[in-house]
């Protein structure tokens, strides 16, 4: 009796870690990341670097991104939520405007940015700007690279946010 219940715990062990890797790699090869976009014309100096160094094989980090507002304020949020391997998150977050609607955050003014060389697990990033007192659309986006890897993208899409800051919308 005891050899067959240790030979169910064995196959069960093995068939959750196969889980756990099938879902990472399904986590990688979806495009969970957005791809990489040119960052040239965001910051004046900033160079876009690819294959610089050696990147630790398997090395991924769940990033979320979020936009809120209040107090006649916009903010925009970073937060590496976990890492997998150790690993270094190079992270910028970047907050855009616009008076009127449009798609494209080249179009629209950037109003301010935040950049740290290491994001650890569980820690997070913040940029601000000021409403300005009118109703406006709001884009926040995050650039960030894991072990010198490429650059990568993820953004919130373009939202209304009010005088206050208090969210209108998503368009």
């Amino acid at each position: 009796m005891k050899t067959g219940k240790i030979k169910g715990l064995i196959c069960a062990l093995l068939c959750c870690l196969l889980t756990l890797c099938v879902a990472l790699i399904c986590l990688n090869a979806n495009g969970v990341y957005a791809a990489p976009q040119d960052y040239a014309a965001e910051s004046e100096g900033a160079q876009e670097t690819e294959g610089e160094g050696e990147a630790t094989p398997y090395a991924l980090a769940n990033l979320s991104l979020s936009i809120n507002g209040g107090d006649g304020k916009v903010w925009a949020t970073v937060k590496n939520t976990w890492t997998w391997v150790s690993s270094k998150v190079v992270v910028i977050v970047l907050l855009y405007s616009s008076d009127t609607y449009c798609e494209d955050y080249l179009e629209m003014r950037m109003e301010s940015n935040n950049e740290i060389s290491d994001l650890n697990m569980g820690k997070s990033i913040t940029t601000e700007a000021p409403t300005g007192g009118v109703e406006k659309y709001w884009l926040a986006r995050a650039r960030y690279k894991i072990n010198n890897g490429e650059w990568r993208v993820k953004d919130t899409g373009v939202c209304r946010l009010g005088p206050s800051g208090e969210f209108l919308g998503y368009t």
